[in-house]
């Protein structure tokens, strides 16, 4: 019963912090021009205070230093190492500074997380039948793709409102009710996170009477988000007391995953970066189709919660890894071929009819 009173009393305080701290940085985020304006790519309404991301962070951070449990599992140094990835995020909104400065923090933020905190990955599972998956080598170079992977992969993903924010938090929750019974401290901290963001999504989301966001995640928002997923996402799933296998771990964070690879598959086919920005993500395929903002948010969130029940039952069942893994990779086909005749169809939508105003 007190374990429950923490946890009630761990996210009210979490959810209260990340609602006042919003509240008092959107008049400061408008003054000093840390706002987002519509252009060609960006069609919302108005000029948006890009101060989801800082809230977020400046809610966990006074509760790491004064909460037990963010000691526990190198919590503290999850705080302690969002700070530069917050900064560069902050400084590529306001000033747009380039992709390689962006992804030499990112690049050093996951060395030292690997190499210092414990958080790579060890051990594949079994993707073959009866073949370990044991890394040596690899181990720091594999994680240190993955975690900027997925940093990567939770930006592209803020394209809507509330869609970020919507599929952390579903993923967020999942874990925490996954680790609770192996580790109460790394469930506490992931309460945490999920309260701070549910703050953002009052303001951001459609979900709570508004029409628009009042803010939005911003770079710094969530390349900070992406790289706590990845953190908890590798460190839950390694170790003698996991409680997540590695491959259902690609089921939790479904739908940022398979649209960043399709997506940068496509790019590179076409000649294109696989940075370059453009209006190809599913969301805006299901915007052009007609779906509003709130309904294409609800589409893609449904989605990727049928991917996340698809992990947890994978863990329930103990199905074997490689069961697991190759039935994500069957997943991924089925959505590449599915996305390239969607862009098929875009195409000839655009041709006939104008583009519709919309979050970005």
């Amino acid at each position: 019963m007190i374990e429950a009173y923490a946890v009630f009393l761990v996210f009210g305080l979490g959810f209260v912090l990340s609602v006042c701290v919003i509240g008092v940085l959107i008049p400061i985020a408008i003054r000093v021009d840390l706002v987002d304006a519509p252009s060609a790519r960006k069609r919302h309404k108005g000029e948006v205070p890009l101060v989801g991301g800082l809230a977020i962070f400046a809610s966990l951070a006074p509760l790491s230093l004064v909460l037990p449990f963010w000691q526990a599992q190198a919590g503290n140094w999850l705080i302690l190492l969002g700070v530069p990835l917050l900064l560069v995020g902050i400084a590529d909104d306001r000033w747009q500074i380039s992709v390689r400065m962006r992804f030499a923090v990112e690049i050093c933020c996951a060395l030292v997380a690997a190499r210092y905190c414990g958080i790579r990955i060890d051990d594949l599972g079994h993707l073959l039948p009866n073949v370990g998956g044991i890394l040596v080598l690899l181990a720091i170079p594999l994680s240190v793709v993955g975690m900027v992977g997925v940093i990567n992969a939770i930006n592209m993903t803020d394209g809507v409102d509330g869609l970020a924010g919507g599929v952390a938090a579903l993923t967020f929750a999942t874990l925490a009710y996954l680790a609770y019974p192996v580790n109460h401290s790394v469930a506490l901290q992931l309460v945490s996170l999920l309260a701070a963001i549910m703050g953002f999504l009052v303001f951001n989301s459609r979900f709570f009477g508004r029409k628009r966001a009042a803010v939005f995640l911003g770079d710094g928002g969530s390349i900070f988000i992406g790289f706590a997923l990845a953190w908890y996402l590798i460190m839950l799933s390694q170790g003698d007391h996991a409680a997540i296998r590695p491959a259902s771990a690609l089921w939790l964070i479904a739908v940022p995953l398979l649209d960043t690879m399709t997506i940068m598959v496509r790019r590179i086919r076409h000649g294109r970066s696989p940075f370059s920005a453009d209006r190809e993500h599913f969301h805006h395929i299901l915007l052009l189709a007609g779906f509003s903002a709130k309904q294409t948010t609800v589409i893609i969130l449904s989605f990727h919660f049928l991917c996340i029940l698809c992990g947890v039952a994978s863990i329930g069942l103990k199905a074997p890894d490689w069961i697991i893994f190759w039935l994500f990779v069957g997943v991924f086909a089925i959505y590449f071929v599915g996305m390239n005749h969607a862009w098929k169809v875009m195409k000839k939508l655009q041709s006939n009819c104008e583009p519709r105003r919309f979050a970005a």
